[in-house]
């Protein structure tokens, strides 16, 4: 195909992903756990650059990097809503896999494959949903992916300039989550640069300036936050929270197979074509080198993050490009009877979710009966289209209607449906009610693992008392008179027990988690 079709193609890409990935996103409130951590974290960099901070109090989880590139973004585009500027970071980074991935299969595997392979990229439901929210996991994906798709160009071209780079963006990955992106990226330049028996490709002599311009970029932070809060703060952000939480973590702790069953969801509908894509990947591991390259890539990360013993689904976010390339490679493919079930069998499940949206409890959660209407129609549809392209062996219009589908789909929900979801998920409504009840000089106190989020809608600093810590509760009864305490309702026991006399100013249900607002005040009860 000849430039000018790569250049309509490419700006086609772009202007999807841009609707997708820009559309309102504002439009909800930042939603607890991790939204409004890392928002009031960037907030607090106004007081301090180096060392990253939450609800006044240094925070050693990650490195700087995602945090640095939200606060760019917020100063950046300060005349949008803060819940839109700030989740630009992930925005931004997601658009950047998709020009990186694009620009980089274009020129080895042709348009019509690329196309295919960006298309399943952008729609999978994990990356689009990661590319509209404020946390870190794209913006370390995308200095990853990137530095991958940088080494596979090198070993292709031999150009050192994407070696350099390939350095420079392993570097920032390590700037935004540690030696996990060392972890992940190391095994499979090595395993490659084996099958491919071109030991060269590592022992050459841009190896060791590289190595030190990684070092370069990486160092003086870690220095830095050294001189500044010692020991303590280095074995927080790099031994605790990467070796100690792989071997024993303190949360989120899955069997060896979680993956096995988060994503198939997380990668639907491109999910169901996978076994016929890795076989097809496997049986030519000789001869196409090319998909070699991203199975060794998917195939490791998938084994080695499932080792860990802290696992959540979006830490498979970085292995999505992989698998994008790997699907594209068969899912036109109707001569295999294996792809012609699976359409059927997609087409299947879009009519069955369109009638159950249209005629399943349509009282239910009433408020989203438009929306309802739309994307059940929009369903079935889509299936009925997959089903008569697959009379005829179209697999192409059935690829297409999948993907119309899940892009319209995608739309309704920034449009209109994550608006109304504030109503069930948001804090902002809590935490005005503190704000209005405690005003400037009432003390307020967080009960409870910290959720950024309270302090960041408040727009105040809490007085922090860890989960189940009731002497805690008692010595801070002990200093203050008078001041408002919220927790979940799980810990309302415990906050009675310890403060006699608190009485309930309100609660609300967000998100799952019943939250209560207490006001104590000494003399006030028993």
């Amino acid at each position: 195909m000849d430039t000018k079709t790569t250049k309509i193609a490419f700006v086609l890409i772009l202007a999807v992903s841009a609707l997708l990935f820009f559309t309102n996103l504002g439009g909800r409130d930042f939603w607890a756990p991790d939204e409004g951590d890392f928002a009031q974290i960037a907030k607090e960099l106004d007081n301090d650059l180096i060392v990253p901070h939450l609800n006044g109090e240094a925070y050693g989880e990650k490195p700087p990097f995602f945090y640095y590139a939200v606060f760019a973004c917020a100063k950046l585009f300060r005349w949008l809503p803060e819940e839109a500027s700030m989740r630009l970071a992930s925005s931004f980074a997601a658009i950047a896999i998709i020009v990186v991935f694009f620009l980089t299969l274009k020129a080895r595997f042709g348009l019509t494959r690329t196309l295919y392979a960006t298309a399943i990229l952008g729609l999978t439901p994990l990356f689009y949903w990661q590319a509209r929210y404020l946390q870190v996991d794209m913006v370390f994906s995308a200095a990853l992916v990137a530095a991958l798709l940088l080494f596979f160009q090198f070993m292709e071209t031999g150009r050192k300039i994407w070696y350099y780079l390939f350095f420079i963006c392993l570097a920032l990955a390590f700037l935004t989550k540690g030696p996990l992106c060392v972890a992940l990226a190391a095994p499979v330049v090595v395993l490659y640069c084996a099958t491919e028996r071109r030991w060269g490709a590592l022992l050459n002599r841009h190896t060791f300036p590289g190595i030190l311009l990684f070092i370069v970029i990486v160092l003086p932070w870690y220095l830095a936050v050294y001189a500044r809060e010692g020991f303590p703060y280095l074995y927080e952000n790099i031994l605790r929270q990467n070796f100690l939480r792989f071997f024993d973590a303190w949360s989120h702790k899955r069997p060896f197979y979680y993956y096995f069953t988060t994503l198939p969801l997380d990668f639907f509908p491109w999910s169901l074509f996978l076994p016929l894509s890795l076989y097809a990947a496997v049986k030519g591991w000789k001869t196409d080198r090319w998909t070699r390259f991203f199975t060794l890539w998917f195939v490791w990360f998938f084994f080695f993050l499932s080792l860990s013993s802290g696992k959540i689904s979006k830490y498979m976010l970085p292995a999505l490009p992989a698998l994008a390339l790997i699907v594209s490679g068969t899912i036109t493919d109707t001569r295999n009877t294996y792809n012609r079930i699976v359409f059927s069998v997609t087409a299947g499940v879009f009519a069955a979710l369109g009638i159950g949206l249209l005629v399943y409890r349509t009282p239910l959660y009433g408020e989203f009966l438009p929306e309802r209407i739309i994307l059940g129609s929009l369903a079935i549809c889509s299936g009925a289209l997959i089903f008569v392209s697959m009379r005829l062996y179209r697999a192409r219009a059935a690829f297409a209607s999948i993907a119309v589908f899940m892009a319209l789909a995608y739309m309704t929900g920034n449009i209109s449906i994550y608006e109304k979801w504030n109503r069930y998920k948001s804090p902002k409504p809590m935490a005005q009610k503190i704000r209005a009840l405690a005003g400037d000089t009432v003390p307020w106190v967080y009960y409870g693992s910290m959720r950024g989020v309270y302090v960041y809608y408040v727009g105040r600093f809490a007085v922090h008392v860890e989960e189940h810590d009731v002497a805690g509760l008692r010595e801070v009864a002990s200093r203050r008179k008078e001041f408002y305490i919220l927790t979940r309702g799980r810990d309302v026991e415990e906050v009675t027990g310890a403060l006699p006399g608190a009485t309930v100013e309100t609660q609300d249900r967000i998100g799952g988690t019943a939250m209560v607002l207490f006001k104590f005040k000494h003399g006030s009860g028993g």
